[in-house]
């Protein structure tokens, strides 16, 4: 079973960890083969996994889609109610510098803050749905229809992870979504 904490809970955890993640084994595959250049991995504390409780409100006009590749990719931003939240992220951060840094030199960090915002990617199902629960119906080829707007109140849960991708030498913290709650206006 796993615990529900908030960033500033989580970074606060003691051994907090890249867990399922073995860099040094999947970098030397990939110079072996020029295949598999991604890695993935999780943030653990101890043997338990943590899932991520975030609140804060819309940057964006409801959720943003652009073309990468001809794929659509669809994102939110998010601003923290909790500076302390969005500091923990650079704890985050700094977990997965020290372990690039057993890796060699040249590494890029990618940040998932960007000026102050969280920027969070929603992942499609069937390319008809999105991955995610939500208690507002969303859909990828109506997203109009949803009537998110910016500065709207959002509960976020998900898991943080990390990617290495090998072919660049870029990585990052990554949050896999898994539960939307907006909050809704009231009718009275």
């Amino acid at each position: 079973m796993s615990l529900i904490l908030t960033p500033t809970q989580f970074a606060k955890q003691s051994n907090v960890r890249v867990a399922n993640l073995d860099i040094k084994k999947s970098l030397e595959k990939y110079e072996e083969n020029g295949k598999n250049f991604l890695a993935l991995g999780s943030f653990k504390a101890d043997k338990s996994s943590i899932k991520l409780h975030l609140k804060g409100e819309l940057t964006t006009d409801g959720i943003s889609s652009t073309d990468f590749n001809r794929v659509p990719s669809y994102s939110m931003g998010i601003r923290l109610d909790s500076e302390e939240d969005l500091e923990a992220f650079e704890t985050f951060n700094n977990i997965l510098a020290t372990v690039l840094a057993d890796c060699g030199d040249g590494w890029e960090l990618s940040n998932i803050v960007k000026d102050d915002k969280l920027y969070i990617k929603l992942k499609v199902v069937d390319k008809k749905r999105f991955a995610t629960l939500s208690n507002i119906k969303l859909d990828p080829k109506k997203l109009g229809d949803s009537g998110l707007y910016r500065g709207q109140k959002v509960s976020v849960f998900g898991e943080l992870g990390v990617y290495c991708n090998f072919a660049d030498k870029k990585a990052g913290v990554t949050f896999n979504l898994r539960k939307l709650a907006f909050e809704q206006e009231c009718d009275e």
